[in-house]
């Protein structure tokens, strides 16, 4: 017959569940909360994992997105250069045809300034040969009877002025005075002693005294006298009238010349 011990038994249960407990409590326990813990964490982990695979997801899509959109943006922008460029062409033409016709405008009227400079230089040419030729001519065919009328045009002049022009007689007395009343003549020829008498005698009754002649011989004159009495120069020769008529003639021409 088994011989049991029943307080050895009892004993050793209790000992066995205190064992156990004192396991529990010092081994398994804290092992189950490590392992929860463990457990927390790697959930934690791969919650985290799958946030951030989500944000790269999320990423990706976006950057699919505008892998799809990008060959519309290049073209945008493509289209949009060009336009730009063909707008620089535009204006880069405009600009130089501008400039050109500014250019093409200055030259012409350059060119045209330098023809009328031409031609009025040709012209002044032309009238002085016109001036020289016509003295040469007159000069050549002016008879002595042409150079005593018109010695006697000019003495005529005189007393018409004492005659009829008082106000220029006054002038001419009043220019005289304080001064020797001298007359300086100068003749296109040597004049004639009754020329020079009949000169002096109208000479002094236009400034109502006695007057001296300065006589001088001026071939450039052609034919006639000049005089000058005080501050009054009476010019009767043919090299005046000649002048005369070139200088009338030469401003016809220009004044033609500025209406083409």
């Amino acid at each position: 017959m088994l011989n049991l011990n029943i307080p050895t038994i009892v004993w050793e249960v209790i000992n066995f569940l205190i064992l156990t407990g004192l396991l529990y409590f010092l081994l398994f326990k804290p092992v189950q909360r490590r392992v929860n813990q463990r457990a927390k964490e790697k959930q934690q982990q791969k919650e985290e994992l799958n946030r951030q695979l989500a944000q790269v997801e999320d990423l990706r899509n976006e950057l699919d997105e505008r892998l799809e959109n990008v060959d519309e943006q290049v073209e945008d922008i493509l289209s949009e250069a060009r336009e730009r460029m063909k707008e620089i062409r535009r204006s880069t033409v405009d600009n130089a045809r501008q400039e050109a016709e500014q250019i093409l405008k200055a030259a012409s009227l350059e060119a045209v300034q330098l023809q009328e400079k031409a031609v009025k230089d040709h012209m002044d040419e032309v009238l002085d040969v016109i001036r020289e030729v016509s003295q040469r001519v007159i000069r050549e065919t002016a008879t002595d009877k042409v150079h005593d009328q018109l010695v006697q045009d000019l003495n005529d002049r005189i007393w018409q002025l004492g005659s009829g022009e008082m106000d220029q007689v006054e002038a001419i007395r009043r220019s005289l005075d304080e001064r020797s009343p001298t007359v300086f003549v100068e003749s296109a020829r040597p004049l004639k002693d009754g020329q020079v008498k009949e000169l002096r005698e109208t000479l002094s009754a236009l400034i109502d005294q006695e007057v001296d002649l300065e006589t001088e011989t001026e071939p450039e004159l052609i034919s006639g006298l000049r005089v000058r009495v005080g501050d009054t120069l009476i010019n009767s020769t043919l090299a005046a009238k000649l002048d005369k008529i070139l200088d009338r003639a030469s401003e016809s021409i220009r004044e033609k010349m500025n209406h083409v």
